[in-house]
């Protein structure tokens, strides 16, 4: 099994991983001035699924013969399940950030630690079952 995080792909992955990321924690940031902090990192999560999703079917998994429409339901299903890990992980991070004495910046740091959380199991996911070729083989 670890001969597929040993690949191009999954490099290529975790580039768009961290843009997504990016685009998750910059949006959470935005979001937390009109909501609390635990609600803007569920919301945010939407934002990076959206990238995640676009960049991930046209670069990491182009190819697949599932209709577009699918691949985007499995992938949210995915990433739904993925959500409360990402959420309390990051309510864990911030809480241990607190109690090592960190004041500044623990929830935006908290927030970055978590969004990697879910990286290896997500891209096998995505790999055999998500953006998976049925027809032929990958």
């Amino acid at each position: 099994m670890i001969r597929h995080f040993l690949t191009r792909q999954f490099l290529g992955f975790v580039g768009v991983g961290a843009t997504a990321a990016a685009s998750n924690w910059l949006s959470r940031v935005a979001i937390s001035h009109w909501v609390s902090f635990t609600w803007s990192v569920v919301l945010a999560y939407g934002v990076g699924m959206a990238v995640a999703f676009t960049l991930n079917s046209l670069f990491i998994f182009p190819g697949s013969d599932k209709p577009r429409q699918r691949q985007a339901l499995e992938f949210v299903l995915v990433n739904l399940c993925f959500l409360p890990v990402v959420w309390l992980g990051t309510i864990a991070f911030e809480q241990a950030l607190r109690w090592l004495g960190f004041q500044r910046y623990t929830e935006s740091v908290a927030h970055a630690f978590a969004l990697a959380i879910p990286m290896f199991g997500s891209f096998l996911i995505y790999k055999f079952f998500t953006f998976k070729r049925t027809r032929h083989g990958r």
